[in-house]
């Protein structure tokens, strides 16, 4: 990856962790509008984007989200629908180009921000590369916490960065996300 450090970031929290997390401000926004959104089922997102080193630092720019259409709840145990994690992936190569899927976002109104083993083998299973991300967010309290893959196990990241960045895509992102607007006020 031939990235260079964002120039206009906001810092979150302690950023000291590695690998560096930055998330470009349309997803936070998006991923907030999720959160807005959630009654008391749980919903979540794939975050789209690229790993990679930027000067001898390992990072993670998330650059897109797209919504997960099913999260299979059984009792206490969570689960993604193989058919959602394959439209996840198709949507990652139709709107998001050469970018791919770096992890995943949850917003669960029955339980606090943290992993458990069936989140966990969640992303073992779909996102079980070194520094994919999990993200959780309570939707009553804002109270989020960002999780990386290392040494086969999710490990909290104490910090991130929003990035601002204008693209080139923003038109055609913006055209995707009015379209799937009814999909978000469900």
């Amino acid at each position: 990856m031939e990235k260079q450090f964002p120039k206009n970031v906001r810092q979150i929290g302690n950023v000291c962790d590695s690998p560096k997390i930055y998330v470009e401000d349309y997803v936070d926004t998006f991923l907030n509008q999720l959160c807005d959104k959630t009654d008391e089922e749980p919903k979540g997102a794939f975050l789209i984007g690229e790993t990679g080193q930027v000067e001898d630092q390992d990072c993670v720019y998330i650059s897109g989200a797209v919504r997960i259409s099913e999260i299979v709840k059984n009792e206490n145990q969570l689960n993604l629908a193989e058919a959602a994690v394959e439209a996840g992936m198709k949507d990652c190569k139709e709107y998001f180009g050469n970018q791919s899927l770096v992890g995943w976002f949850l917003i669960d109104p029955s339980r606090k921000p943290g992993t458990d083993e069936a989140l966990e083998k969640i992303h073992k299973t779909y996102f079980g590369e070194e520094n994919t991300v999990f993200i959780m967010k309570d939707p009553k309290d804002r109270e989020e916490k960002f999780y990386a893959y290392k040494y086969e196990e999710l490990m909290e990241i104490n910090g991130h960065y929003i990035y601002y960045e204008k693209k080139s895509g923003d038109a055609e992102l913006y055209d995707f996300l009015t379209e799937r607007k009814q999909d978000y006020s469900q």
